[in-house]
């Protein structure tokens, strides 16, 4: 299928000066040289990589889950076009959707994708996003890429300023230029909605929380964008609820100072958090959760078998599923599990070249974190992390993704896709803690 036309290639340039302008324009703002050119080079690489991304998979895949959006985005314009009425299914769930998909159309290899209200939700905003941009798939793919740009580099300027702007080179590698962040955060995908959102919500949190610079407009982008990343993965909204909970959580016993009061409300915590897990058949709602996923990834899987007989070439790397998750099995699985999502493929698995990329990477990213830990200490690795509230809350939202990736994707390709989400706030734990041991421990503030 080509969605990629010679319209496509002809609007490019004129779509890229204007986003370039808007950065440009931006960039003046900032008196510091640095961060001008960081903001720059950072939206050149996006914008390469939702280019990159486009071309990939429109002529090296030749199909994935961009297309299929792209088809769902179509479908609702030509159906608006015909009757403006059917704007109200601009508001209706996944299940009428499909219905009306299917007594419209019933095309049997999209159906699936249109019940899923995840893959119905980026369906809707490509439709919103085609009346920007001539309905071109590569233009679409833009927007995407410049939503997640300016999302990440709101999360940067947060990084930078907690970091009291200490080596905020090293913070613009690791946070804006990471090959997998601006690549596969960049197209027509889930992932860039996701990523674009949660930076901005780092960004609102704080400056509403930390700087105390309360703003009803703040508060209200701050909640519309808590809605999108719950209607296009759930899962992110939990985790960083949990990572936020249990930072005021540390805080408050940090605060008591006798230690007997603080270790009895440490026991209450525990206590009524496995009581809490009982109760509410925590197994059941784990079990629940990662078959969802699985689910969707048996869809995923039968369209690649379908689209290409070569399963090597076309899935990189497969892996079996375990759904049987039961909280004890998730206690047990969970050291490997984060270790997979966060330093596999190793260079040996890789069969093609992207996993090998990707694999190098994740080397990187390994010998990285060694090296921080032995340059500072692994006991005053520790120490920072109970201490500093900032690598605490990145170290929760890193673990529980690691975690949660880790346990539910089948292959390494989707696996690089999906752990984007968490490099930043483990790049931030590297540079954080790389500051500790390099720089006076008193020049940067804990609290």
């Amino acid at each position: 299928m080509q969605n990629i036309t010679f319209i496509d290639y002809c609007l490019l340039p004129v779509y890229l000066f204007i986003f370039y302008i808007i950065v440009r324009k931006r960039s003046v703002s900032y008196s510091n040289p640095d961060l001008r050119k960081f903001i720059v080079t950072a939206f050149l690489l996006r914008m390469l990589g939702s280019i990159g991304y486009s071309m990939m998979v429109q002529y090296y895949y030749g199909y994935g889950d961009a297309f299929t959006f792209y088809y769902g985005s179509n479908f609702f314009r030509d159906q608006l076009m015909q009757n403006s009425g059917d704007i109200k299914y601009l508001f209706s769930n996944a299940k009428e959707f499909m219905a009306w998909f299917n007594a419209e159309v019933g095309d049997i290899n999209y159906t699936g994708y249109f019940g899923v209200s995840s893959n119905l939700f980026v369906m809707k905003v490509a439709t919103l996003v085609s009346y920007l941009s001539f309905n071109s798939f590569l233009i679409i793919s833009l927007f995407f890429g410049f939503f997640s740009f300016a999302g990440q580099w709101k999360m940067f300027t947060v990084f930078n300023e907690i970091n009291n702007q200490r080596h905020q080179r090293l913070m613009a590698w690791a946070v804006l230029y990471t090959p997998s962040i601006w690549f596969w955060g960049s197209g027509l995908m889930k992932d860039s909605i996701c990523l674009g959102s949660m930076g901005f919500i780092i960004y609102f949190l704080y400056k509403i929380f930390i700087k105390n610079q309360r703003k009803l407009r703040d508060i209200i982008l701050l909640m519309f964008l808590v809605f999108v990343v719950s209607q296009v993965k759930s899962y992110i909204t939990i985790i960083l609820g949990i990572a936020l909970a249990t930072l005021v959580l540390a805080n408050f016993i940090a605060s008591i100072k006798n230690i007997i009061i603080r270790s009895f409300v440490l026991i209450i915590f525990l206590f009524t958090l496995v009581i809490t897990a009982y109760f509410t058949n925590f197994n059941a709602q784990v079990q629940g959760f990662a078959e969802e996923y699985i689910l969707q990834f048996d869809n995923l899987h039968k369209s690649y078998e379908q689209l290409q007989n070569a399963e090597e070439n076309s899935e990189g790397g497969l892996t079996s599923i375990n759904t049987n998750i039961t909280l004890q099995g998730l206690i047990m699985q969970s050291p490997w599990a984060i270790f997979t999502c966060l330093y596999r493929p190793f260079i040996w698995e890789s069969r093609k070249i992207i996993i090998l990329l990707t694999s190098l990477e994740s080397m990187f990213l390994f010998f990285s974190t060694l090296f921080v830990i032995i340059r500072t200490g692994v006991l005053k690795s520790l120490k920072y992390l109970i201490a500093d509230k900032y690598i605490l809350f990145s170290f929760i939202l890193v673990t529980l993704f690691a975690l949660l990736i880790g346990l539910t994707t089948f292959n390494f390709g989707t696996m690089v896709r999906y752990k984007i989400i968490l490099l930043p706030f483990y790049y931030f734990i590297l540079v954080r803690l790389y500051s500790y041991a390099v720089e006076d421990k008193s020049e940067l503030a804990i609290g």
